[in-house]
């Protein structure tokens, strides 16, 4: 059975965790497994609705502005009446609110400047409904958003993570999501697959090193008392190979970087990225890789 998550240590910690919902099934399910987040680690909760806007002009905006007042009242009482119901069961501390703009850019911002440390976000991947907006989203605010975030798909009904599959490439920033898996290894106490895929070149000095980086990780898991099982694979489609791998070991969660190859060129996810997000049907969380800390494995948490 699964036992409840353990508090994160204090070199990193989260105290808020911000749910975008826009009343449908997949935004109500985020809510559950953030909720069941929150619970254990004494975090507060902000439920989002945001009512998107289509860039009109100023006059015509002015003229719907009284009825944009009534929506926004409408949709915070109804966040209120959830938000009691919730607080009631579990105790948990919920703050709401409603804004109008581009989905997307204001579940961003929110985050930014409410300091949320994790965002869970409902979505419906590639075959989804079109006339879910947080779903449409999604990638697009992992892409905008500064601090990690978790898409639920509306398979996703078991609450928690007991099985972590965390895919590792030989790209320089691709050991980078190692501290985050660790981290969520450790509040819910799972156990971390590793799926690691080696260089497509034969060359031996590569696939040493690539080896011993890999031994580095496992030994960084070790030394927080995570246990780990190594996969090693070769293959040109790592996403394919990994979301096998994740239903192989029966896992609950992945975690991936926004792009497994990091470019400065801009916020862009990556076909990896983007191909995980749409097709797993359990939880990912993506993690924003730092182009100033490039495969570094111990520093934030």
């Amino acid at each position: 059975m699964f036992s409840n998550p353990k508090p994160m240590n204090n070199n990193f910690e989260i105290n808020r965790i911000l749910i975008p919902y826009d009343f449908s099934e997949t935004s109500a399910l985020s809510l559950e497994h953030g909720i069941f987040l929150a619970k254990f680690l004494r975090a507060e909760v902000k439920l989002l609705h945001v009512i998107e806007t289509m860039g009109f002009t100023s006059a015509i905006s002015n003229a719907f502005s009284g009825f944009e007042k009534k929506i926004e009242s409408e949709s915070n009482a109804k966040l209120e009446e959830i938000a009691a119901k919730y607080h009631q069961e579990t105790g948990v501390t919920i703050v709401v609110g409603t804004e109008v703009g581009r989905i997307y850019k204001k579940i961003a911002s929110s985050a930014h400047q409410w300091h949320a440390d994790i965002i869970f976000m409902g979505t419906h991947g590639a075959s989804g409904h079109k006339n879910h907006v947080v779903g449409t989203n999604t990638v697009r605010v992992i892409a905008e958003a500064k601090c990690p975030v978790i898409s639920v798909q509306s398979h996703a009904k078991k609450l928690g993570f007991t099985n972590i599959v965390l895919p590792i490439d030989d790209s320089a920033n691709s050991r980078q999501k190692v501290p985050m898996a660790m981290a969520m290894a450790r509040i819910y106490q799972s156990k971390v697959f590793i799926i690691a895929f080696e260089p497509l070149k034969d060359v031996e000095d590569s696939v040493f090193k690539f080896k011993f980086k890999i031994e580095q990780v496992e030994d960084y898991m070790a030394e927080h008392d995570i246990i780990t099982e190594t996969k090693f694979a070769k293959t040109k489609e790592i996403a394919q190979e990994t979301l096998a791998f994740a239903k192989e070991v029966d896992a609950d969660l992945i975690v991936i970087m926004t792009e497994q190859e990091f470019s400065l060129t801009g916020n862009s996810l990556g076909a990896f990225a983007n191909k995980i997000i749409n097709s797993s049907p359990i939880p990912v969380i993506t993690v924003q890789p730092q182009e100033s800390n490039p495969d570094n494995i111990s520093v934030g948490y």
